[in-house]
């Protein structure tokens, strides 16, 4: 059985705070893992991802995807 102790991470286009246990997707560039909160949001991120390197997201938002 694996456990992980990983707390919540921002999804890097919307900035949505989500558990990367359940997150949508996911994508992984130089060596960094990026976490989303619905296809979209990873869609956006993978088709232009220097736009959102840095970046933490407007607004911390909740509740489930709020981009798909």
């Amino acid at each position: 059985m694996t456990t992980t102790n990983q707390t919540a991470v921002k999804d890097p286009v919307c900035g949505m705070d989500i558990d990367p246990a359940k997150a949508a997707g996911f994508s992984e560039r130089q060596g960094q893992t990026y976490y989303f909160c619905g296809l979209k949001c990873k869609e956006k991120f993978d088709h232009n991802p220097e736009q959102y390197l840095g970046k933490t997201g407007e607004s911390a938002k909740t509740g489930k995807g709020c981009c798909s």
